[in-house]
């Protein structure tokens, strides 16, 4: 991407939404290629194992933030937020993948589950969720795997991490 092309989903939102990422684009010094809602998995930079925010492909690095919530208006009480800021510098980028939620637990889990047939029947109504999944090479010669979901257009991703 040249430095005068311009995001297309910043195209048509709100200017308000427009400006903070402008003002985003100027903080980090790059401009952005994609962005999304998502949920980042199972992170040691997160303090939950969940952690919802946005995701967002920039010229040189790959970002995930989140934002305080606001409290849940039962419970009517402070919670403790602990931000969550993620910069994963593309040179350090291995492989970007999709991959199918069935799919990732047989990763992780290292052997497929057994599935019963109630739970057969029920898979045809749910989908199988898709997950963006980047693996980063770290210093020390290992490598580091994030996993996020309910990222939007997934397929547009791989293409903005395939194309330079």
């Amino acid at each position: 991407m040249t430095q005068h092309e311009q995001c297309p989903q910043l195209h048509n939102l709100p200017p308000n939404i427009r400006q903070f990422w402008e003002e985003k684009q100027q903080e980090c010094g790059e401009q952005v290629i994609i962005f999304s809602y998502a949920v980042l998995l199972g992170s040691p930079e997160a303090s939950a194992p969940e952690k919802s925010g946005i995701l967002y492909l920039m010229e040189r690095n790959l970002w995930f933030e989140d934002f305080p919530k606001p409290p849940f208006f039962l419970y009517n009480r402070a919670t403790t937020y602990k931000k969550t800021l993620l910069q994963i510098p593309r040179t350090t980028i291995l492989s970007v993948e999709l991959i199918r939620k069935s799919g990732l637990e047989v990763r992780l889990q290292g052997k497929s589950p057994r599935i019963g047939a109630l739970q057969k029947f029920f898979a045809l109504f749910t989908p199988d969720p898709v997950y963006l999944r980047v693996t980063q090479k770290q210093e020390n010669g290992g490598t580091r795997t994030y996993q996020f979901r309910e990222v939007n257009e997934s397929e547009a991703w791989i293409q903005a991490f395939q194309a330079e």
